[in-house]
């Protein structure tokens, strides 16, 4: 079992009609994680675009995700 970090700030933001999105992984992961999106700065022909990452550590208590909290 991992942190409840994820529950945790989801009750907090409520109170503002907003929540953390979560993002299942059906290959290497076996726990729904968190995916951080980013936006891009500069926008227009041959500049790089926007990456969305999917965290493997609990941005809030730094917990790996999928192994036990002790």
């Amino acid at each position: 079992m991992t942190c409840t970090c994820i529950e945790t700030v989801n009750e907090k933001l409520a109170t503002r009609n907003t929540r953390l999105s979560q993002a299942i992984m059906f290959q290497e992961a076996n726990h729904p994680g968190l995916m951080l999106e980013t936006d891009q700065i500069e926008k227009g022909r041959g500049k790089p675009k926007a990456v969305s990452m999917f965290l493997t550590y609990c941005p809030f208590c730094g917990v790996k995700y999928g192994e036990d909290a002790a």
